[in-house]
């Protein structure tokens, strides 16, 4: 039998505007390696456990039970079912919900998962692996608006590396648009200034750990 503790509370957010509160939860993938079976066993539904061999590279197969196990306990807590009884439905955009007055995202980068679950207002969370980004300035040509260059380029001036600085913006984004429900496909569409979004550098510096030296950036948005 799996520990329930799948994940540990990492703290809770606030929208700088006071339009949404959230609790943010997380889990280390290779802390759970041994136990991917039997999390899958005990909280996954079954067309989640029937996708689990689709996966054929072991690493893969662990990165999705563990951060669908993290997902459906948090969300457990919240609405009062068992987790393996918990109906995730998606929006026409294909953002996933499950209840009236619960909102909940779920990102992860390297080793790290993050849920985001808010009772205000939808929310949406993006984490990011600090790293070198291939044709970094491709893709800030490509997908940053104007307003958002200029904020690459404020980070520059203070020293951050570019693909530092384009992981912070572009944390920012992913966590709006997926506060909308939007992919990035969208986001030309997308009202983005509407969306009320905040870094999570509070949190993420807070966890000094073995697991991964590189270190992440976050972020976290209300809609």
């Amino acid at each position: 039998m799996p520990s329930s503790d799948v994940g540990a509370r990492l703290g809770t957010v606030a929208a700088e505007t006071g339009s949404g509160v959230a609790d943010v939860w997380l889990a280390w993938i290779g802390d759970h390696a041994r136990e991917v079976d039997a999390f899958s066993r005990e909280y996954l539904s079954a067309e989640e456990r029937a996708r689990v061999p689709e996966y054929r590279i072991r690493e893969a197969a662990e990165r999705y039970v563990v951060t669908r196990a993290l997902v459906r306990i948090v969300l457990s807590q919240h609405i009062g079912v068992p987790p393996r009884e918990i109906r995730v439905t998606r929006t026409d955009t294909g953002k996933p919900v499950v209840t009236d007055g619960v909102h909940f995202n779920v990102t992860h980068s390297g080793e790290l998962v993050l849920v985001a679950v808010s009772e205000d207002c939808p929310v949406g969370v993006d984490v990011e692996r600090k790293r070198e980004v291939a044709r970094v300035d491709a893709l800030i040509a490509r997908w940053l608006t104007e307003s958002e260059r200029t904020d690459v380029a404020q980070f520059r001036a203070r020293g951050l590396t570019e693909s530092d600085a384009f992981l912070r913006v572009w944390s920012l984004k992913e966590a709006r648009l997926k506060a909308l429900g939007v992919g990035i496909s969208g986001a030309a569409r997308a009202p983005l200034h509407r969306v009320r979004a905040r870094p999570l550098d509070d949190l993420l510096e807070s966890l000094v750990t073995q697991h991964d030296t590189h270190g992440y950036v976050g972020a976290l948005a209300f809609a």
